[in-house]
């Protein structure tokens, strides 16, 4: 796909050489870092806690300049475009923060 100002490339996330996991993580944490402020206002930290948790099968990353510029999750409404690890967010959050992250997102799905 082709704009008259930029040029981007659309292919499924797991069908691309770039690493597309951190950079996904990084726009993920740009979008959501204000609804997720609670765990951490650092938008490294909450990447970093959800860059696992993005099953690549799933999503569609439209590529500029050999980054990414968007991400879009497809699914079925049977398979998750998500895998939630607790001990990774745990890990990147701390112990209490993880917890209540777990939490949270439990009450969410």
């Amino acid at each position: 796909m082709e704009s008259d100002y930029y040029k981007f490339t659309i292919v499924k996330a797991n069908n691309t050489d770039l690493v597309v996991r951190k950079q996904m993580a990084e726009i993920f944490a740009e979008g959501f870092t204000q609804w997720l402020g609670y765990f951490s206002n650092d938008k490294n930290i909450i990447a970093n806690a959800f860059a696992h948790m993005f099953v690549l099968e799933q999503f569609y990353v439209a590529i500029a300049n050999d980054e990414i510029a968007g991400v879009a999750a497809c699914t079925d409404g049977k398979t998750f475009s998500v895998r939630f690890k607790y001990k990774r967010v745990k890990k990147a959050l701390r112990f209490l923060q993880g917890k209540h992250c777990r939490d949270f997102f439990k009450e969410g799905i």
